[in-house]
């Protein structure tokens, strides 16, 4: 395996939703290939961090306003 078919196959990998033996194949790569190797710790601590992070609210005052301007004019319900 070469490490441009690494980078198309490593999300399924990740996921599990590649085949054994892909993963298998997959294994080996990383096993032997440093900066692969490394490539996937950095998306793992990426993926860990987004986990992590609060998702961005927008203050209630804004968020009106924006649902005021794009609901149908005769569907104004209030508060939400």
């Amino acid at each position: 395996m070469k490490c441009d078919d690494l980078l198309r196959l490593l999300t399924d990998y990740r996921e599990g939703a590649a085949d054994e033996c892909v993963c298998r194949e997959v294994e080996e790569h990383l096993a032997g290939c440093p900066s692969c190797e490394t490539l996937r710790q950095d998306l793992e601590r990426l993926s860990h961090w987004c986990r992590q992070t609060p998702r961005p609210r927008l203050p209630d005052d804004l968020r009106r306003r924006i649902l005021a301007q794009i609901r149908p004019a005769g569907n104004a319900d209030s508060g939400r």
